[in-house]
């Protein structure tokens, strides 16, 4: 059976009296989108206030069996006349995709060094840390993480002690555990903290994850690697530089964010910051 997608822009006050008018009619489905160019800034972590006014138009998707677009016009055209629905009804061919499958092209292995590659289950190869992408965040594709990545793999001393803050599917711990390194991990989501463990056995390698806050990691560790936003970063600047025995990666920097994070850890040295597009890995060591 073939397909169509109907779209409709509508005064945001009418999405509920038009919604329940379109599964009337028998669509499988509707979905609440902005018009195109009229999209709110993303809300960024570090954002505070109020969030900004929803605006005043709506997009409304729905789909349906090709042979219904005659039936649902007739019904709908009244309404774009009285003005309820804003513009003339914009129907699409649906392409047949398969899901399941159509969600790995983002994912892809990552090479860097010919000691450490990163991959995903169906790309890996022999002695690549493969990692599961799931809901917590951290696969390699990232430009962040991949200058974490290139780091660790210049830094990571078999051995040493090394701390990933804020961890995510414990990627880079990860990595630095299986170039030697005895590797800790924390993070504040649980569900990453259960990501971190399922890649850790995944990969057959040892180390602790746990859900705390980084005061109640104790002692130093050699290398330490936090991949936050800026302004976590400087919050937690005191915690991080009592951890950092000799190195430290920050990542997660917006490049028009970084005096105020090399502020905050001006008690280490600076050693080497690498800007990779919008964003920059900083470098320090005590």
């Amino acid at each position: 059976m073939a397909w169509l997608e109907l779209r409709l822009v509508v005064l945001r006050p009418s999405i509920d009296v038009v919604s329940q008018r379109l599964f009337e009619l028998g669509t499988t489905g509707v979905q609440e989108d902005y018009v195109e160019g009229e999209a709110p800034p993303v809300r960024q972590p570090w954002d505070r206030g109020p969030a900004p006014p929803l605006p005043a138009r709506a997009l409304l998707r729905s789909w349906w069996p090709s042979d219904e677009q005659s039936i649902v016009e007739s019904v709908l055209s009244p309404w774009i006349t009285d003005g309820t629905i804003l513009d003339a009804l914009q129907w699409a061919p649906v392409v047949d995709q398969d899901w399941s499958d159509a969600w790995r092209a983002g994912f892809e292995r990552i090479v860097i060094s010919d000691h450490l590659c990163v991959a995903p289950p169906w790309e890996a190869q022999t002695g690549d840390l493969v990692i599961e992408p799931g809901m917590a965040f951290g696969t390699g594709e990232h430009p962040t993480t991949r200058a974490c990545l290139t780091a660790i793999e210049r830094l990571a001393r078999p051995g040493g002690r090394m701390l990933d803050v804020g961890c995510g599917t414990g990627v880079l711990a990860l990595a630095a555990g299986k170039l030697g390194m005895n590797v800790w991990g924390v993070d504040t989501d649980k569900e990453a903290i259960q990501a971190s463990h399922e890649n850790r056995d995944r990969n057959h390698l040892q180390g602790h994850f746990e859900a705390s806050p980084l005061e109640a990691i104790h002692g130093e560790f050699e290398l330490v690697v936090a991949n936050l936003y800026a302004e976590v970063l400087v919050e937690l600047a005191p915690a991080i530089m009592e951890k950092t025995e000799k190195y430290l990666i920050l990542a997660g920097v917006l490049a028009d964010r970084r005096a105020m994070v090399e502020r905050a850890f001006s008690g280490l040295r600076l050693v080497e910051a690498v800007l990779d597009g919008e964003w920059v890995c900083l470098e320090y060591r005590r």
